[in-house]
């Protein structure tokens, strides 16, 4: 085992619990349809992991610096729609399961809404000890305002906690909270760092633990 007596594991949502590729390349192509932009899907999606409006403040394109509300109420209305077309990995419910059988407390960190993310933890049936979304109170990933409140709030030491992510601002995030990190090689992105555990399957959870 490499991280014995873990008491909380923190999971990224998209890339790591959820496959949810197809639903935001769809949601994509009808916000730029929509809103008429000419964004490559492959742009915006290189940057996911961050809030929203950061990724459109990234692409700094002149028509969705002007529109960005809209533009991301277009974008979450559309992947609601299209909710159906996610699905959780394979092994995913089983994972949670064993966790919750050796009294391992679980939580979300996501830059979904807030409403969006209710609705697709909707379809699993398994309820976590926290789930976090964007709010104005707390800075989104790569920032570790996120994980930072999940421990306090859990009521756990950095140290008894591992999180999962899959994309550069998950792994930054977890090394600024001082907390564990593995990387989900099943992912949307890459991590360089040798020192990092990485899992080919959340199957291969249950051994690291």
């Amino acid at each position: 085992m490499y991280f014995m007596g873990k008491k909380l594991v923190l999971f990224d949502l998209d890339g790591v619990l959820l496959n949810s590729k197809i639903n935001m390349e769809l949601s994509w192509a009808s916000t730029c349809e929509k809103h008429n932009l000419s964004v490559d899907f492959e742009d915006y999606f290189s940057k996911i992991g961050r809030p929203f409006n950061d990724i459109l403040n990234i692409l700094n394109i002149l028509n969705i610096k002007e529109n960005q509300g809209n533009i991301e109420q277009t974008f979450n209305e559309t992947s609601i729609q299209l909710i159906r077309k996610v699905s959780f990995y394979d092994g995913v419910e089983s994972v949670l399961d064993q966790l919750f059988n050796n009294n391992i407390k679980t939580g979300i960190i996501t830059s979904k809404s807030t409403i969006k993310t209710h609705k697709i933890l909707d379809l699993l049936d398994f309820e976590f000890d926290i789930v976090q979304t964007p709010n104005d109170d707390l800075q989104g990933k790569p920032a570790p305002d996120h994980i930072l409140y999940a421990i306090s709030k859990l009521n756990v030491n950095a140290s008894d906690v591992l999180y999962i992510g899959d994309m550069d601002v998950d792994y930054e995030a977890a090394k600024r909270a001082k907390v564990d990190y593995a990387h989900a090689l099943w992912g949307y992105g890459d991590c360089d760092d040798e020192n990092t555990i990485k899992l080919r399957k959340i199957t291969q959870l249950m051994g690291i633990i």
